[in-house]
């Protein structure tokens, strides 16, 4: 025991500002572009605020949890986080499900997310759908929030006006702050306009709240309807990506041990909100690369950090999530809108990149984003199956063809 005590003393002295800055900046990276989508993401599913809190607080503490257990055991830098593409999916077809309904097909995620940890073949299986479907499918759940945020110029001009020209400019000379300064901008224009006059920002810490999940059988169409788009959304997204990260930094992935680790939080905290648990993908290289320490066997520290920043997000999930429900509808919608238009371009980017797959792409994007419902099907599960299927059936298609012009070159 006390060996462990001098270990942990020793390490909390080596921690550098480095890393407390790092792991800060990967913090309210999430948090600035993506806090108030998983709110908009629990109030599609009629989620009170009290529940809304429960989630955040939820998410905050699991985050920082897993963050710090994982980059402890692996000396590897394993930052956690909540999928936002997930929460924008929750966004785009919450009215069609109730909470209850939904913490269930969470509950099923987390399971479907352990058992890919553990089952091979199946984490094969997820790994081998085209990434040009796999894009094309998420930016049909992120097209309609980008468009949203420009909807807004009809029903406030000056709001989106004077936000679109911030972020334009951020954009042009300081990429990496965009969205700090347009949430900056847009809680200066809020106090301006009045909108927290009325609330009470007084800091306390939030509380957990109970939701019980529907787990009755004639409610398993609408579970699994809403539970294997998550998964999918999910893994493709997220996890793989993360561990992506972790390669191209030279570090070994845990796939199982992150996986299996997320899935379980996901699961047991899915009652109280934690609708998504997955491994980070672009916040994470921020305590990945050399600014963070010159010793790459350091860098977990930062993660580390970034743990502790969530917890403390978490515990005073009380007070973000009065500072974004107070924020006029019209501004939260530019925010959410504008966070997502860079992966919405690299998802395009990927679907189309390739000449082959761009037709089963294109079907994939327009069936996914219409809305449409088939025996019980939703929308983005039928425009997967669908590209899936004509990819298939393309690939059978230029089979001979390939054979026939190799029978040419021989002859």
């Amino acid at each position: 025991m006390l060996t462990l005590n001098n270990k942990g003393a020793s390490m909390l002295k080596s921690v550098t500002m480095s890393h407390l800055s790092a792991g800060f900046t990967a913090v309210m990276i999430g948090y600035a572009s993506a806090a108030v989508i998983v709110i908009q993401a629990a109030s599609a599913l009629g989620a009170s605020e009290s529940q809304i809190e429960s989630w955040l607080m939820t998410l905050g503490l699991i985050m920082g949890l897993s963050s710090i257990g994982l980059s402890w055991c692996f000396k590897t830098p394993i930052l956690t986080a909540w999928s936002t593409p997930s929460a924008a999916l929750l966004v785009g077809v919450g009215s069609q499900y109730d909470i209850h309904t939904a913490i269930a097909a969470f509950m099923l995620v987390g399971i479907a997310t352990i058992l890919t940890g553990y089952i091979k073949p199946l984490c094969k299986a997820v790994e081998n759908i085209p990434s040009p479907l796999a894009s094309a499918m998420l930016a049909a759940i992120l097209l309609p929030f980008c468009l949203t945020a420009f909807e807004v110029v009809e029903v406030a001009p000056s709001y989106f006006a004077l936000l679109f020209c911030c972020f334009c400019l951020a954009k042009l000379w300081l990429p990496k702050f965009t969205m700090f300064i347009l949430l900056g901008v847009s809680l200066v224009l809020a106090i301006v306009v009045g909108a927290f006059d009325q609330t009470d920002f007084s800091i306390s810490f939030g509380a957990f709240e109970f939701m019980p999940p529907n787990l009755d059988a004639s409610n398993l169409t609408a579970i699994l309807n809403l539970a294997v788009p998550l998964y999918l959304v999910t893994m493709l997204s997220q996890n793989l990506p993360g561990l992506a990260l972790l390669q191209t930094y030279g570090y070994k992935s845990p796939t199982k041990s992150a996986l299996v680790t997320t899935g379980a939080l996901n699961f047991l905290t899915a009652p109280f909100g934690g609708f998504s648990l997955n491994l980070a993908a672009i916040s994470a290289a921020v305590c990945m690369n050399e600014d963070v320490d010159t010793s790459k066997t350091q860098r977990y520290k930062a993660a580390m950090c970034a743990g502790v920043f969530y917890l403390i997000a978490g515990l005073f999930a009380s007070s973000v999530v009065s500072l974004f429900l107070a924020l006029p509808k019209s501004i939260t919608s530019i925010l959410a809108g504008f966070a997502l238009l860079g992966t919405l371009l690299l998802c395009l980017q990927n679907a189309f990149s390739d000449p082959k797959s761009r037709d089963a792409a294109l079907l994939t994007l327009l069936i996914s984003f219409s809305g449409v419902s088939l025996f019980g099907i939703n929308s983005i599960m039928l425009g997967l199956m669908v590209g899936l299927i004509y990819s298939n059936l393309q690939k059978h298609r230029l089979k001979p063809e390939l054979k026939t012009e190799g029978s040419e070159k021989l002859g």
